[in-house]
């Protein structure tokens, strides 16, 4: 035998690989803390935090299920220097902040106070990711945490409009009596925001809709509001019988489907009043009694940082059979949903043969639309796919339909799991299909009942199909097993799942989100505590697998294969008193069994309580009893019939009865297992289950996984599935393998493909996995685009801290202050001269100051304000404190102190780095080559770099496409000869990323020498002489006097002087 010391050391090993990276599953404390960011405690077991123009401030208390908050408690905390953490995470960013110990109310708490642009700078009306928080502290091996959500008051569409009317708490109880149903939809990027409508009766009229901002926690929190006004200014006159039939929030509008007509809001993003406003589509041919059989259909997507090729569309179906004068009974749109087309364009001579559309889908991942068709004649049930060409759908499929069985007899419905590729059809069964509706599998044979809703959760990929009978039957994304919640006996009831995955019962009057909630959503909250497995009197057993039978064993549809945790109790002979006799079995024929008990004592006779028990005698097959035929003799199935060749006898004590069966009575129950597997990944990228990640041109991202068991291993068979959705736009490769602890570790590589943008979702499921466990799929989603967080920047020679900016000093060690405080209105020179500046850029701009260097005629016509347009003072510019410190030129106004340099600025290497998420960066460097301009149109500059031959190359053929010289940014230089201000701008060239990669930096150069005026001296001497000369010589023209004949006479004057002289002696 082997040495436990190598199972605790191989248990340690284990331990320690927890203390990196993120593991879900591990389970709760049954501790919690109680926050609120308006200093009122919820009393919910979660925490709701809400982020206005304000900062963000926290109060939290520590709370336990058995003991209140006390000093004592905190004491014991503070006094080892413990405090909590909270942690704001979204599918894209995370980060952490940290509390402080503060009296508040005569109770010790902790507070946190954030301002609004340490988490957002972001004011803008655009569909915005909730963020999900968790408040967390470690104690020793104690982890106290407590999740919650955050919500942009300020950002989040849907709440910047006013609804209508406001409805009193008596109105709203006045309605109950006459509420048909309930509808809901919810914010695609935050859940908690949701709406809910009453479709009434008949009897009743008006359209009323429920608004809440926290998930439905409290139904006081939930406002009403009457939207009957607003309908009826579109219908220009009142009609009765107007209800809400059906409605869908989608990323920018809201749809509503009532009794008469279908109606639009505007762009929710851009309010011009404080009144949503409607407008209604119009469908020739219908009226209000197909209204109210029609249905909304929407693919839910979160469009937060949304792409040019992202859109949402919505189909209605009205539920009947089209004529074959009517184009359609399906139609959808895209936002804006002005434009509604047919869904089908298919012409047929035989209106018994049109297949209605049940539900047809935009599949946005592989831009495609599908169809579940039903054909009334031939009672036949299929899916078909098209590609989509110019927003319409082919009418050639994209691959072969599928088709259901025959025992699909009532299809109602077809719905992506949001977020995911998973594509689940429903109605009298329920279909699950992993590859867009190609193919599907059986998840569940309903037979004479049917799913009439469904529900879900993109947090926790929890979906739950609705039982017209009330059961509630629930999955996790992708697996191919379901359990049975529970049972709800309302009337009129719907399921709505909040942002963390909490299951909220909602009825006309009530909202439930069940009592025992501790952090992490759950499906079963509402139902109370499930069993694991297979359990039965004292037995229990966890299903690993279920086999389905199409032939043999006959009469056995389903049999599982489980692991027995605790023994199954056998019957004893009080219960079964036949046990006490010998047994023979034999063939009767027609596939039945004769079961015989040879004892003929009365105290050992059959009796009708032994029906559905099952005969085991191990070696050998074993036998359900189906009926009592006398005292002595049972007929029976068996299990392995083909094992059985002749007529068997068993004695006493050697043979063994089982009850599981319903005869007597039902004293067994399957229901989930318990979480058996730790998920584990090593980075801190999967903080959000939901985790959106970007691939650049030419980039590829790699995702590292642990799959820890704490059951029966799978081994040598993977534990997890990988789904891609659109396979076409990324090339994904896997690695897996198990460890020494049959552990599986597995590494996850993705690359683009073709240059093309899109998104796809990229499914990690653990099909070994108990629904049970929080997290059993992982779906991050992978955008072949340019991420938002990707950026380039310039990193300065010379740091800076932010403390001296703010100041405007700096000195080095020359005591020169390495920071210029620009002038009011300041606008750099030109090459005109420095008093005439021409560019349209005003620095440090003040309205209400006066504009220097404004003498010229040129320079007042250029100069124009930006952000402090049409304003009177600089207060009034509102400019924040990122804008100030701002390079970029549309910030200009606000730019008031930048870099100071002296004169001459020779080689000053231009360094950029581009940043990704997570604030990684990577230098910039080929074949990222860049173009570099001067925003003011200064001239007296020039750069210097490297230029090997792949980079000459690509500088050849870009330059004549982009009319501008490129440059390497790898030993990028830059030399400066002139004067003031200069601001740069670097850009990417475009190709080699999806991203418009830019940076601007400014640099202002100061105490230049004055020039040398020997040059003008010179050429003012030089045109002085030869102008006297040209002069001179004009004058003896005019006077006619000839300087070289005077000279030549002269000349010769003295030549003949000397030749006449003569000497006497």
């Amino acid at each position: 035998m082997e040495s436990p010391l190598i199972y605790v050391m191989l248990m340690l090993l284990n331990i320690f690989a927890f203390s990196s990276g993120v593991t879900h599953n591990k389970g709760k404390e049954r501790t919690y803390f109680s926050c609120s960011g308006d200093q009122i405690l919820t009393g919910l077991h979660t925490i709701k935090l809400f982020l206005t123009m304000d900062n963000l401030r926290v109060h939290c208390f520590f709370r336990s299920e058995n003991q209140s908050p006390s000093k004592e408690i905190l004491g014991l905390f503070t006094s080892g220097g413990l405090a909590p953490n909270m942690i704001i995470t979204n599918s894209t960013y995370y980060g952490g902040y940290y509390f402080k110990l503060t009296p508040f109310n005569n109770r010790l708490g902790w507070r946190l106070d954030i301002p609004r642009e340490n988490i957002t700078v972001n004011t803008d009306i655009a569909a915005v990711e909730q963020w999900m928080v968790k408040i967390t502290m470690h104690e020793g091996l104690n982890i106290y945490d407590t999740d919650g959500t955050l919500l942009d008051l300020v950002r989040e569409p849907i709440l910047q409009w006013n609804l209508g009317r406001v409805l009193t708490e008596m109105e709203v109880k006045d309605l109950y009596p006459e509420v048909k149903d309930i509808k809901v939809t919810k914010s695609p990027c935050a859940n908690d925001v949701a709406l809910i409508g009453f479709m009434m009766k008949p009897s009743s009229n008006g359209v009323f809709i429920g608004k809440t901002i926290s998930g439905f926690w409290t139904y006081k929190e939930c406002i009403w509001h009457d939207l009957t006004e607003i309908i009826y200014a579109e219908l220009k006159d009142e009609h009765q019988g107007l209800s809400v039939i059906d409605l869908v929030l989608t990323n920018h509008f809201l749809v509503i489907l009532t009794s008469l007509g279908l109606y639009v809001s505007s762009d929710l993003r851009y309010p011009t009043t404080s009144q949503i406003k409607l407008s209604r589509a119009e469908f020739c041919g219908f009226e209000r009694v197909d209204y109210i059989r029609g249905k909304l259909w929407y693919n839910e997507k979160c469009f937060a940082n949304r792409e040019s090729f992202e859109v949402d569309y919505v189909t209605i179906t009205f539920n009947r059979n089209r004529t074959l004068s009517e184009s359609s009974s399906c139609f959808f749109s895209k936002e804006p949903f002005l434009q509604w087309l047919p869904c089908v364009f298919s012409t047929y001579k035989n209106e018994r043969s049109i297949p209605r559309v049940i539900t047809f889908l935009i599949d946005q991942e592989t831009d495609s639309g599908i169809y579940l068709f039903y054909v009334q004649d031939t009672k036949e049930t299929y899916v078909t796919v098209s590609m989509l060409k110019d927003g319409k759908p082919s009418p050639r499929p994209k691959f072969p339909s599928f088709h259901f069985p025959s025992t699909f007899t009532l299809p109602l419905g077809m719905i992506f799991h949001p977020r995911s590729h998973f594509l689940y059809v429903y109605g009298s069964q329920i279909w699950l299909s992993m590859d867009g509706g190609n193919t599907f599998q059986m998840l569940c044979n309903l037979f004479s009942h049917h799913v009439r809703k469904t529900s879900h959760s993109f947090y926790t990929s929890d979906i739950v199909f609705i039982v017209e009978d009330g059961r509630i039957l629930a999955t996790k994304a992708g697996l191919t097993t379901y359990v049975e919640l529970g049972i709800i006996n309302d009337i009129i009831f719907t399921l709505y799942y909040d942002q963390l995955g909490y299951i909220h019962k909602l009825t006309p009057q009530n909202f439930d989100a069940g009592s025992k909630l501790l952090g992490y959503g759950s499906s079963n909250s509402i139902f109370g505590k499930v069993s694991p497995g297979l359990k039965s009197k004292s037995g229990l057993g966890y299903i690993q697998n279920v086999y389905i039978h199409k032939t043999e064993p006959v009469g056995f549809q389903t049999s599982i294969h489980t692991d027995v945790i605790i023994p199954f109790g056998m019957e004893d002979s009080k219960d079964s008193p036949c046990l006490l006799s010998d047994l023979e079995i034999s063939y009767s024929g027609n596939l039945y069994y004769t079961i015989k008990i040879l004892s003929r004592s009365p105290l050992h006779q059959l009796k009708s309580t032994d029906v559905e028990k099952s005969v085991l005698i191990p070696g050998y097959s074993s036998f359900l009893i189906l009926n009592i035929t006398d005292k002595w003799t049972a007929s029976a199935l068996a299990t392995m019939p083909q094992t059985i060749k002749s007529k068997l006898k068993f004695l006493t004590g050697s043979w063994f009865l089982y009850n599981f069966g319903t005869a007597g009575g039902r004293n067994w129950s399957i229901s989930s297992r318990p979480c058996n597997y730790w998920i584990q990944e090593d980075s801190l990228d999967f903080m959000s289950l939901n985790l959106v990640k970007y691939i650049d041109v030419g980039n590829k991202i790699d995702f590292q996984f642990k799959f820890i068991s704490k059951a029966m291993s799978t081994f040598p068979i993977p534990p997890v599935t990988v789904v891609v959705g659109n396979p076409a736009l990324v090339e994904v490769k896997t690695q897996g393998v198990f460890d020494l602890t049959e552990n599986y570790n597995l590494n996850i590589h993705v690359s683009g493909k073709n240059f093309q943008k899109g998104s796809t979702s990229l499914a990690l499921v653990l099909w070994e996995g108990s629904s049970s466990c929080f997290a059993i799929t992982l779906l991050p989603t992978i955008k072949s685009s340019c991420s938002y967080l990707r950026t380039m920047h310039h990193t300065p020679g010379r740091h800076i801290p932010p403390e001296d900016w703010i100041s405007g000093v700096h000195k080095d060690s020359q005591g020169f202050n390495m920071i210029k405080t620009l002038p009011i209105n300041y606008r750099p020179p030109s090459h005109l001269g420095i008093s005439i500046p021409l560019t349209d850029n005003f620095y440090h701009a003040d309205p209400s100051k006066p504009i220097p260097r404004n003498q010229f005629h040129l320079s007042k016509e250029t100069g124009k304000y930006k952000q402090c347009a049409n304003v009177t003072s600089r207060a009034m510019c509102n400019c924040s404190a990122h804008q100030k410190f701002s390079h970029a030129v549309a910030f200009s106004d606000c730019k008031e102190k930048v870099h100071r340099f002296k004169f001459p600025v020779t080689q000053y290497p231009v360094v950029l780095e581009i940043f990704n998420e997570r604030d990684n960066k990577v230098s910039a460097e080929p074949p990222y080559l860049v173009t570099m301009t001067e925003v003011n149109m200064r001239k007296n500059w020039q750069l210097k770099h490297n230029e090997p031959e792949n980079v000459k190359k690509m500088k050849n053929y870009l330059e004549p496409l982009l009319k501008t010289p490129v440059y390497n940014p790898l030993g990028l230089n830059l030399t400066i000869k002139g004067s003031e201000l200069f601001h740069f701008k670097v850009s990417v060239v475009p190709g080699v990323s999806f991203c418009e990669l830019s940076e601007e930096f400014q640099i202002y150069v100061d105490d230049v020498p004055l020039p040398f005026p020997g040059h003008t001296l010179i050429a003012v001497a030089t045109s002085v002489v030869l102008g006297g000369l040209i002069f001179l010589a004009f004058v003896f023209k005019l006077r006619k006097i000839h300087p070289l004949r005077a000279l030549k006479r002269r000349i010769m004057e003295n030549i003949e002087f000397t030749s006449s002289t003569t000497v006497s002696s």
